[in-house]
């Protein structure tokens, strides 16, 4: 078995002793191929990137649903008020830790603060 690695050996190390009698490449000629290599890569990075934003499915995309969610505003610490729109229809909801409560349902030609007006009104 070993009388078959040694010439094994000796063919494959041949090419190695072969290449160090050919001259160093230029240290422009490497910088050169490593620059075009770079090019390439952030090309076809920014190819694959235009791709996704004009919807070839290369990244997954959004959903169009039955909810969409409009807007959202933090209140402090981890209390949001959200506009979600579902059916037509345009929600106010108010988002805590543990809950999740529609406050009103707005109207489409109402403004925001005419609704929160009127929430605050009723409410008092």
């Amino acid at each position: 078995m070993m009388r078959l690695l040694i010439p094994l050996f000796l063919f494959i190390a041949q090419p190695v002793f072969a290449a160090e009698t050919i001259a160093a490449p230029s240290f422009l000629g490497s910088s050169l191929k490593m620059a075009a290599a770079l090019v390439f890569v952030i090309g076809l990075l920014l190819l694959l990137y235009a791709a996704s934003r004009k919807g070839f499915g290369v990244l997954p995309q959004k959903k169009g649903g039955l909810i969409q969610v409009l807007e959202t505003r933090p209140l402090g610490g981890r209390k949001f008020l959200c506009v979600v729109k579902v059916r037509g229809e345009e929600l106010l909801l108010g988002l805590s830790n543990d809950r999740i409560e529609c406050l009103t349902k707005l109207e489409s030609g109402e403004s925001f603060a005419e609704t929160l007006q009127q929430v605050e009104e009723e409410s008092s």
